[in-house]
């Protein structure tokens, strides 16, 4: 590529004082502004009920809570007893299938940004884009004063998704040794591993980072008097002044699944007797 002429792939910087909700995106959404929503932190927590407050039987399973646990169980019990042995390649085909038909079902991910007094930023974003645009939206957001500030986007309770890969700082061994490392057997549980624990910074998608198709991220500042509940998230005015009081969250139907049958009605299936056996009862009675 000649050096002269500019590169096409790379995104436009903003210019400063630009409308913070143009962020510049790659793929087909990157030439339309990126819808902002504004959402207000919940009210004072002294002022909610708390635990403390609720009665007693709010603590108690209900029949509904017991019979969908045992269901679950039962299917995951299911699921590992009667699942077929696959072969490695089989397991890789049959994980790549359903990766693949989940980011057909969710092409766009919602990504809700939370400072630390409770206000949150929401934003949709291709599932295939790494998270890179994400910072580059909560910059886009940000008064001018605290936009250059580093912060790091991070989930409980310890899960990092870098903006950047971070070096890795090797200790000098003062010992030589000629010790054959081992070999390289694949991610170790616990480990580092893109999805699972941490991202590195690359170029992993939404998808890969398991942020499909909705995922909420806290912000992080290196400066630690920012990281207190009572600081204010450091968004623009414009952005204050359109934000809406945040939904409320929907309880769950304590209605009994369908496919979950009441224990008083599943009675014993009537066990059939085999005809040899059947011939042998009927010589003893004669």
């Amino acid at each position: 590529m000649d050096p002269s002429q500019p590169n096409e792939l790379a995104p436009p910087i903003p210019e400063q004082g630009a409308a913070p909700t143009e962020v510049p995106v790659d793929g087909p959404s990157s030439s339309s502004p990126r819808a902002i929503a504004v959402y207000t932190p919940p009210p004072d927590p002294s002022t909610s009920q708390t635990p403390s407050d609720l009665d007693d039987t709010f603590f108690e399973p209900t029949i509904s809570d017991v019979r969908a646990h045992q269901a679950s169980v039962l299917a995951r019990s299911r699921q590992l007893n009667d699942a077929p042995l696959l072969t490695s390649k089989y397991r890789d085909e049959e994980k790549s299938a359903k990766e693949k038909k989940r980011a057909e079902k969710w092409p766009e991910t919602t990504i809700r940004v939370k400072f630390s007094d409770g206000t949150q930023i929401q934003s949709i974003f291709p599932s295939t884009s790494p998270i890179q645009p994400v910072y580059a939206f909560v910059r886009s957001a940000l008064s001018p004063e605290v936009a250059s500030k580093p912060f790091l986007l991070w989930q409980p309770p310890r899960t990092q998704y870098p903006e950047h890969p971070i070096p890795v700082k090797k200790k000098p061994n003062a010992y030589k040794t000629s010790i054959i490392p081992p070999a390289n057997y694949g991610p170790v549980r616990g480990s580092l591993t893109q999805g699972l624990q941490n991202g590195t910074g690359g170029k992993e998608t939404l998808h890969e980072l398991g942020l499909v198709p909705q995922s909420v991220l806290l912000v992080k500042w290196d400066d630690e008097t920012m990281n207190a509940s009572g600081y204010p998230a450091p968004i623009l005015d414009s952005l204050k002044a359109k934000s809406i009081p945040l939904p409320p969250t929907v309880p769950k139907s304590q209605s009994q699944p369908d496919d979950v049958k009441p224990a008083e009605s599943r009675e014993p299936a009537e066990k059939k007797i085999p005809k040899w056996l059947q011939k042998g009862l009927l010589k003893k009675k004669t």
